[in-house]
């Protein structure tokens, strides 16, 4: 026989659940009977409703002994099963009418050589000790009390006792063999589910790094200049059809050449990710921020006019004025920021390279203008 795999506590509690309604089912069935033995076995009646109602009581006993201890399942429905055969073994040997002895010997048969080994869980050895009792209390009771004979016994039902004492290990071992295959394909399948959950989610977390990387910006973490693009067409499309405004905001950082020649090119990559993250901090749930390429940023905002864009640009200066990113060069760090603004109730439909393009305008005559107060500072500071 091959080793057993080693249950799960739910297959242990769902083999207990089996053994459990075995054994209530048995109470039943035991309870059943009580008519019988008062019409087949009248002289005998007071006797075996006791010894049925002791068999009760004791798998009562099992019953409540074992719940909710799973490992003690086959115990219990071995202690059970003993003190039925008993019974039935004692009991066979007090009926005297042939036709109820014949009955008794069939109906003992089919519950304790067929359904038993057919719905209980347990092992071949708990069936081979259960027959070894169910053939030396029969036989002692038979030998000692009943009024048959060897032959009246194999031709009132005891053919059907030989049968199921000889077939019900190897159904037996067929039933349990079959719940410890179906308890292995079981977890086999919890551990490939368990795999391929995890492999799915390695997957999915692949995915969105790989999106991540697609429309995002490794060194700014703003959204690269594909998806913004992409977000900017969508937002003029939905903003035509809904005759909302939208606009941009072009932002170039002043003097940046300037920055990484006298503090080096580190020192640049600081101001180029301390501006977007200004930027990120000024865009609202429903806008986009994405970074141009060098040292050029867009800010795309659905549902703005353009004096509350413009609005937005002289907050966005203002707070990078306020937060100065690095102490040796806070003069010399400045942005320069161009506004542009689609109304599709003038315009039609929008056209994104040139709202792009009427933005970097804007934006050029801004930085023109810095450009020549920053000289007039510098030289007035230098006279």
């Amino acid at each position: 026989m091959p080793a057993e795999p080693e249950l799960s506590a739910e297959e242990r509690d769902q083999q207990a659940r089996l053994n459990a309604a075995l054994m209530a089912c048995g109470i039943i069935g035991l309870l059943c009977y009580l008519p019988f033995d008062y019409w087949m076995v009248p002289d005998r009646w007071p006797a075996l409703w006791a010894g049925r109602l002791a068999v009760v009581g004791l798998l009562m006993a099992c019953l409540i002994w074992q719940h909710r201890r799973p490992a003690r399942s086959e115990r219990a429905l071995l202690v059970g099963a003993l003190g039925a055969e008993v019974y039935f073994s004692w009991g066979a040997s007090q009926v005297t009418d042939a036709f109820a002895f014949f009955f008794w010997n069939q109906s003992v048969a089919v519950a304790m050589f067929v359904l038993l080994p057919v719905v209980a869980v347990w092992r071949l050895r708990c069936m081979l000790a259960h027959n070894l009792v169910m053939l030396v209390a029969y036989t002692a009771c038979f030998a000692l009390w009943s009024p048959f004979d060897p032959v009246e016994l194999l031709r009132l039902g005891g053919v059907f006792l030989l049968i199921g004492w000889l077939i019900s290990p190897l159904l037996c071992y067929v039933r349990y063999d079959g719940f410890h295959r179906a308890a292995a394909l079981s977890q086999a399948l919890r551990r490939r589910n368990a795999e391929l959950t995890e492999a799915n989610e390695a997957l999915a977390a692949r995915q969105l790094e790989l999106t991540h990387l697609a429309n995002f910006d490794a060194m700014t973490g703003l959204a690269n200049r594909r998806w913004g693009m992409t977000f900017l067409r969508e937002a003029l499309d939905a903003c035509h059809l809904k005759r909302w405004p939208l606009s941009v905001l072009l932002v170039d950082i002043d003097r940046l050449k300037q920055i990484n020649d006298t503090h080096g090119h580190a020192c640049g990559d600081r101001l180029i990710c301390h501006v977007a993250g200004t930027i990120a901090e000024q865009l609202g749930p429903d806008e986009l921020g994405c970074r141009m390429g060098g040292d050029e940023f867009l800010l795309i905002l659905p549902d703005t006019d353009e004096p509350e864009a413009m609005e937005r640009a002289r907050r966005l200066e203002a707070a990078l004025a306020a937060t100065p990113w690095e102490a040796a060069a806070v003069e010399e760090a400045s942005v320069s920021v161009g506004v542009a603004s689609y109304r599709p109730w003038l315009e039609g439909a929008a056209d994104l390279d040139e709202l792009i393009q009427r933005a970097d305008s804007a934006m050029y005559v801004h930085k023109r203008h810095a450009r020549e107060r920053y000289r007039s500072e510098r030289d007035a500071g230098s006279a």
